[in-house]
């Protein structure tokens, strides 16, 4: 219960998967716990869908969501080939 409260809530608070995962294991939960709770999430292109939505398609922000822990697959699919051509530096 408590690793998939916690990952509901770096989620919420605009993570992507990868930071959780990290949170997650340095919090000392084991990494098949870790792997239930982030695959209860919403998919992590969809969250990062609505943070674009709200943020606005901009090289910064895709920057800003790498560094929050988005996989590049879900950036890519969010901010198009500019964000897989090198178009993410702010």
């Amino acid at each position: 219960r408590f690793a998939v409260a916690r990952a509901e809530a770096l989620a919420g608070r605009g993570y992507g998967d990868a930071y959780i995962r990290h949170v997650l294991e340095a919090e000392g939960v084991a990494s098949e716990t870790v792997d239930a709770a982030v695959s209860t999430l919403e998919g992590e292109a969809e969250r990062a869908e609505r943070l674009a939505v709200r943020g606005g398609r901009t090289p910064r922000l895709a920057a800003q969501l790498q560094r929050k822990g988005f996989g590049e697959d879900a950036l890519e699919r969010v901010f198009g080939s500019s964000f897989a051509d090198g178009g993410n530096e702010a």
